[in-house]
Formats: C-alpha cells, structure tokens, sequence
C-alpha cells in the first residue's frame, strides 16, 4: 500500500510525457491556448498546475475540479499585449461525494488595418467540457474536452482537444499536480494545417501558514522547457500579495509577474495580476464567486471546512477523550465481540495517550457487559469466550496548526486540530485473528487565541501543544510584504519607461 501511494506522483508524468511525444512537432496554431487565464494564477507566474481550485481549473488542471468546494464561478479579462482582448468564464460544482464537472468558455480577438483598406479581424475561442473525480481522499484525477475554432480575415477552422491531469497530496502542507494540455488533431485553415500547442506541465505547492509557494516545469511542443516560480502571502485575511518569475519562454513577456487580491464574505474575491514585456504591459483583472457548499479534495485532506468560533472551548484533554471515544466505539461496533465475553487488552507500543485510551477501552468494554481480564490472568471456565484486543497508536495529539488576526490589529484566532488514529486486532483464546482494522478521528475548531493557556493539561504533553510565540517567522512577514510590493512597484515603473 505505501509503495502505491508515492508511485502515484512518480508515475503519472511518465504517461503524460508518452502523450506529448506522439504530439505532432514545428510552430503550433490556436496560441491563444498558452496566454494564461485567472489573474490570481497569472500574477503567481503561471505556477497553479497543482492549486488551482475554481472555474480555471479547466484551463490549467482539469483535475484541479476534484478541489472545487461548492459552486464555484470565475470570469476574467485580460489586456494582452497591442489591442489583444481574452476574456474568460468558468463553472465548476461538486457532483456527488467525490467528483466535479465544468464548463467553461475562452475567447480572444484582435483587429488592425493592414492594408489601409479596412480593419483585419481575427478571433479564437474555446469551449471546454470537464470531469474531475477523487479516486482517494489524496488523490484526484480529471479530463477535460475541447472545441477549438479559429478565424483569420475571411477564413477559419475548428477541431478538438484534450486534456488530462492529476493532483495528488503528499501531506497537508504538500500539494503535487501534473497535466497534458491540448492533445488534439491540428487546426487547417484551407490545406494548410498547424499542429496544436500540446504542453506538458508539472508541478507541486507548498502551503506554509500564510505563505504558498509553487513551483511548475512546462514544456510546450514546439519551445524549450520553462519554469514558473509563484509565491502568495496573506497579511490579513481578507487580502492576498502575488509575485513570479518565468524562466525559459521564448515570447516578448517579462520574466516578472505580480498582482493582489482581494476576498470577502468567503465566498467573493476580486483578482489583478500584471507582466511587464517590450512592447506593453499586460493586465488582467478576475472575479470569482462561490455558492453552496461541497467537498473537494482539498477540504477532505486538509480539514479546510467553514469552522465556528468556539468562545468557551472545552479543554484540550475532555475533547481528546471525546475523540478517542468516538474511535474506540466504532473499533469496538466492528468487531461484533459476542456478549459476556472476557477480553485482555494488548497494547503495541509506547504513547503518551495510552493511559487515557486504556481507561476509555475499560469503560467501553464494561458498559457493554464484557469483563477485562488482566495479562497473564489462567483460562476461563469455557461458559464465556475469551478474546484478545490489541491496538496501536498512529497519532494521538492536540496541534494548532493555524494562527491568524482577522486585521492587522484584531483579536488573535487558532485553529484547534484533535486528531486519533489507531489500529486494533482482534484474536480469538486460540491467537485466531477475528477482525482487524483501523479508526480515525479528526476534529477542528477555531478558538480565541487568548484562551490558549487555559485548554493544556499539565505534565500530558499529547494535549499540550507548544504555543509559537513570536520569533523569527514574525520578523519575515514585513519582509515578504515589502519584497512583494517593492517587485509591484519596479514592474509598474519598468511598464511607464518602456512605454
């Protein structure tokens, strides 16, 4: 089972990279394809193959859909280059427990006077129709079909496209995505025919806190490899600074993007990226909506869900019990132990916790009319079965793995994380295994952070996470903020002079 679990990321790209290299080679049509859409991608550089979570996703990663929660809309307008205009609409929803499908539209037009005898349009668009599905809590995967029509003047084309993907959570902090963009027959306008711009892309993000870091390999068929480099930071919650860097392109664009963006309600957010190039600035500006609610694959793995306020929390110890009550009842529910049985109880290892699961297992055991026997205790008389219960413990712990202020001076906040998760086996008087498996439990709240000190228990280290004071971490916000800005600044001021 482990082996399968990272071959997974390993394994993926080595087929996609099969795909594009049956992809037809040379100087590709529909170039529109590779603009870029979603401003908050676009200031990031481009590095969303493995984070892109709305109506985009059918744009970057068609299995970004399987991290969509609720409805999810986006529309954006991008200002590109010389009296270039794209805009963009995505849809994305939840269907069912573990899927998603999308539909969105992309569309670029662009009109000069060539001859000085009229205007010269020529125009593109894109229709794409996508699925997304978790085949694991940590693993989605999704495809998305294109319909791709071009005009130039008097003549035009179509054909079709596909594109695959996946993404996949290494751990909560930890995200890694791959994607084949474009594989398709050329697009022919009369008996001249140009092969489509398949681009194979992977990539991985790093969420650290408020921080997110990406990082994406691209390389499309008919130009050398890139890499996108994508940083975000959150000062405050309801505000987002953006900055990349793009190496290897061979187009007029900057190497340097940025932008911000802006949420509210936690459901709307306003998006402005830029990037600079030789012959003008190109701006895009974003809105994206949520509705409903759903889970996607990001909120099934990293505990993402709306979560109250707790103002008068329980203690960090009665919410553990309160856990590992939960896990022990449906551990105890699956073994279908027969009634007035005798039970020894086996533990595996060393934990912290093992005192409290002992003493919940006892009360478990009882109150359902079983009798626990201790270690080493002569066989029963026969009229009771006897069995054995062992157990092991993954983790059982208290963290606070989020820490945040609603403004710049607001009331501190904490995200309370109570996780247990245990394995059991159950052996008849014969060492026989009956039944064996494992139970987890998770539970997440939001509390005051100046409750903090009250919710640890003294000389029980499992319910007593350390609290980050302030330290170096601190000291790196005003530092991230004033490079973000200060690289906004130089690609507004870098845009005027070349102008």
């Amino acid at each position: 089972m482990r082996s399968n679990r990272f071959a997974v990321p390993v394994v993926l790209p080595l087929v996609l990279l099969s795909a594009l290299e049956c992809a037809a080679q040379g100087t590709s049509g529909s170039q529109f394809l590779g603009v870029g859409i979603g401003a908050r991608s676009m200031a990031m550089g481009g590095a969303c193959v493995a984070t892109t979570d709305d109506g985009t996703a059918l744009f970057w990663n068609p299995a970004g859909l399987t991290q969509v929660t609720g409805h999810r809309v986006s529309v954006s307008h991008l200002e590109w280059l010389s009296d270039v205009t794209y805009q963009y609409a995505g849809y994305a929803v939840p269907f069912g427990d573990r899927a998603a499908v999308g539909l969105a539209i992309e569309q670029g037009s662009v009109g000069w006077d060539n001859t000085g005898e009229g205007t010269f349009d020529a125009g593109d668009f894109s229709g794409v129709l996508g699925y997304g599905r978790r085949l694991k809590p940590n693993l989605g995967v999704g495809a998305g079909l294109k319909f791709l029509s071009s005009k130039l003047g008097d003549d035009s084309a179509s054909t079709y496209a596909l594109d695959l993907g996946a993404v996949y959570r290494l751990s909560p902090s930890v995200r890694l995505g791959a994607a084949v963009r474009n594989v398709g027959p050329e697009l022919s306008y009369r008996s001249d025919g140009d092969p489509l711009p398949t681009t194979l892309v992977v990539g991985g993000a790093y969420e650290w806190k408020d921080l997110t870091l990406a990082l994406d390999v691209e390389k499309q068929n008919d130009l050398s490899a890139c890499t996108r480099f994508g940083v975000e930071y959150s000062p405050v919650r309801y505000v987002a600074l953006r900055g990349g860097y793009v190496s290897g392109e061979a187009s007029a664009l900057g190497d340097l993007t940025g932008g911000f963006g802006l949420q509210w309600d936690g459901r709307w957010a306003l998006d402005y990226a830029y990037r600079s190039s030789e012959i003008g600035g190109t701006h895009q500006v974003a809105l994206s909506a949520g509705f409903g609610e759903g889970v996607g694959l990001a909120a099934a793995v990293a505990g993402q869900e709306t979560m109250p306020v707790t103002s008068l929390p329980k203690s960090n110890l009665s919410v553990m019990t309160d856990v590992i009550r939960e896990v022990i009842e449906e551990a105890i529910d699956r073994m279908d132990i027969p009634e007035a049985a005798e039970i020894k109880i086996t533990q595996d290892n060393q934990s912290d916790a093992n005192w409290l699961i002992y003493s919940v297992l006892l009360e478990e055991l009882t109150d359902r009319g079983h009798v626990v026997v201790a270690q080493g205790s002569p066989a029963g008389d026969g009229e009771h079965p006897r069995y054995e219960i062992w157990y092991k413990v993954v983790t059982c712990a208290t963290t606070y793995p989020r820490q945040w202020r609603e403004w710049v001076v607001g009331a501190r906040k904490v995200e309370r994380e109570t996780r247990c998760e245990m394995h059991f086996r159950l052996s008849d008087e014969n060492s026989a295994t009956v039944w064996a498996g494992g139970v987890e439990r998770e539970r997440r709240e939001i509390i005051a952070g100046a409750r903090l000190q009250e919710l640890g228990t003294s000389g029980q280290p499992f319910v007593s996470p350390e609290i980050q004071s302030a330290g170096w971490d601190k000291v790196l916000e005003p530092v991230v903020v004033a490079g973000i800005v200060g690289g906004l600044i130089y690609l507004f001021y870098t845009s005027r002079s070349t102008n």
